[in-house]
């Protein structure tokens, strides 16, 4: 009945609707604004092409403010009302765990998550296409660098107290253990808050030889700014998520600050379909996150454009993994076990100035 009505909507609106929960308001709302604006200047190049004119591209959006219980409510709208052909680019783990159930039920298509959770890939979900890297990845780069480089044998991981900090925190762990450390002690936050205080007095009682972080920018920033006010010059990474440009938009100090990365630099890789979206972006700032959007956006119409039509869920299925996608020089091999494109992450040093990639 699902696929029926996806077709109906496809075949006589000749459009195909995709829908997009992220947070547009609140603590977290740049990493949302930045991947839509990211997906939507793709989108707009792509509907003034000859396929999209045929078959364009409408993203709908709605604010749910990085809170599961909102993700629900604007899935359930994109379902039931709005009768989108595929779910995108949501933002968040606590937000996608709380939707997979009704992915199950209805089997809606969700394509290219703003998360690295493992358990988005294994074990295969038959519904979830991913383009980014896992947590898992970025954890192993980043401990590696960390005990290569600076000999640690205590650590505090200061992360989100949600399914998001679960998830990243094991990536850590596992890392750590497998390196025969095990002095780790865990600080933990609340979602959507800056509140710190207690997980400062805690670093500073444990005086840890590097924090590794969970979280978005908001807290990560305002823990670090604190810290240094204090003279605690400790190093902080943290994986993707926290956001580049918004955590260096809010950082008042850079010493010692670390953040893995997913996608290509925005501003300086000579990729093509990066140099085509600094042209798309013309007059808008560079980020990661919008790279992403972009990236994502520009996946998606291409297997939109293998699938066999009248366009259904099965026939973009059939596409995704049974074609090789070249996105401008970013290379996506998905199969029937594999929905990832494992691309590998890159550990950056955040100054004031850019983000200094680390062999």
């Amino acid at each position: 009945m699902i696929n029926f009505i996806v077709f109906s909507v496809c075949a006589q609106d000749n459009v195909v609707k995709i829908g997009m929960s992220a947070p547009f308001s609140g603590p977290t709302q740049e990493l949302g604004k930045q991947i839509r604006q990211g997906a939507n200047a793709y989108f707009q190049r792509y509907n003034k092409s000859e396929h999209g004119m045929r078959l364009p591209i409408q993203l709908l959006s709605l604010d749910d403010g990085y809170e599961p219980s909102r993700t629900i409510t604007n899935t359930r709208q994109f379902i039931n009302q709005d009768k989108v052909f595929s779910l995108f680019s949501y933002v968040g783990t606590p937000t996608t765990e709380a939707i997979m159930p009704m992915l199950q039920r209805h089997n809606m298509l969700y394509f290219s998550p703003f998360t690295g959770a493992e358990f988005l890939r294994t074990p295969l979900v038959p519904q979830i296409y991913n383009i980014r890297g896992s947590y898992y990845q970025e954890a192993e780069l980043i401990v590696n660098h960390f005990v290569k480089e600076h000999a640690i044998k205590k650590v505090v991981l200061f992360i989100q107290a949600d399914a998001f900090g679960i998830a990243a925190s094991k990536g850590y762990i596992n890392s750590l253990q497998r390196r025969w450390i095990t002095d780790i002690v865990q600080v933990r936050y609340k979602r959507n808050s800056s509140n710190v205080h207690n997980a400062i007095k805690s670093i500073i009682k444990e005086k840890p030889d590097v924090i590794l972080s969970v979280g978005t920018y908001k807290p990560i920033s305002s823990l670090i700014n604190q810290l240094r006010e204090q003279g605690i010059q400790t190093p902080v990474a943290m994986v993707s998520f926290a956001g580049a440009k918004a955590l260096k938009a809010s950082l008042t100090n850079f010493e010692n600050v670390y953040i893995s990365t997913v996608m290509p630099n925005p501003e300086r890789s000579q990729i093509s379909i990066i140099q085509q979206y600094r042209r798309d972006m013309a007059g808008k700032a560079l980020s990661h996150e919008s790279l992403e959007g972009y990236i994502n956006a520009a996946l998606f119409t291409q297997v939109l454009h293998k699938a066999k039509k009248p366009l259904t869920k099965e026939s973009f299925k059939y596409a995704a993994e049974n074609n090789k996608f070249d996105v401008g020089g970013i290379h996506v091999n998905y199969n029937a076990s594999n929905h990832s494109a494992h691309l590998p992450p890159v550990l950056n040093k955040v100054t004031k100035k850019a983000l200094i990639e680390l062999d």
